[in-house]
């Protein structure tokens, strides 16, 4: 009797305790649950049109421009006999002009090494400059040469190597004579007739247009050659007029 009895009181004081824990549980889920209400900024039809009108036009320009980008070569370019021939008064000491079969390049003959290996250098104009989409953020304006994707100039070079069964190893901007020069180096392998040849390109805007400086040098040269390409791209940018 005193056992049921014991056993029934345990039963009792569990239950009364369970029960205000269980309430009590149950109220901070309920409080939980119910989040404050959001605040929801309505604007009227006329700023929704607006808005709507603003990034159609962003829209428009991006496409624009991703299309200019896709333009390469200018067709009309005439570089010996155009308008769009660049001062070539000062070139570096060693560098000769010579005849070129493509009359949308010009291309020199360089004495730059101490063994009288001669080098070769092509100057041609690979597109014209767009101005840089305003909406663009300081990063994204940073692979661009004067509106043109670097993407777009290490691409140019990526071709050129595939003809000529050669890889690229290297590219980055740096700056000659205060402007933007994107750099691109590569290498061509020993054929049997020819040994290993260094290329370096060299992509700058001058009067509204891309121009690409072209060289090819042996290893031993290399260094000497980069050093009177940077040369010539100053002097063409000195020979360009006042930087805009």
């Amino acid at each position: 009797m005193l056992r049921t009895i014991a056993l029934s009181l345990m039963v009792l004081i569990s239950v009364g305790i369970i029960i205000p824990l269980a309430n009590s549980t149950a109220h901070g889920i309920r409080q939980g649950s119910v989040s404050s209400p959001k605040k929801v900024r309505r604007h009227s039809r006329v700023w929704w049109k607006r808005h709507r009108a603003r990034l159609k036009r962003k829209r428009a320009a991006a496409l624009a421009h991703r299309k200019a980008q896709a333009m390469r070569v200018l067709p009309e370019t005439n570089l010996p006999g155009g308008t769009l021939r660049p001062n070539l008064q000062n070139l570096p000491a060693g560098w000769n002009t010579i005849p070129s079969a493509n009359n949308t390049e010009l291309k020199f003959r360089t004495t730059t090494s101490k063994e009288g290996v001669d080098g070769q250098a092509a100057l041609a104009v690979v597109a014209t400059s767009r101005p840089t989409p305003l909406y663009l953020s300081a990063h994204e304006q940073r692979r661009l040469i004067s509106g043109v994707a670097i993407s777009d100039l290490r691409r140019i070079v990526i071709d050129k190597m595939l003809d000529t069964n050669g890889w690229v190893t290297n590219d980055f901007v740096r700056e000659v004579s205060g402007y933007r020069v994107f750099v691109v180096t590569a290498q061509t392998p020993e054929d049997g007739r020819s040994p290993e040849r260094l290329w370096n390109f060299y992509f700058t805007e001058i009067n509204g247009r891309i121009y690409s400086l072209t060289t090819t040098s042996s290893f031993q040269s290399a260094n000497r050659m980069a050093q009177e390409a940077e040369r010539f791209i100053a002097s063409l940018h000195s020979g360009a007029g006042p930087k805009p």
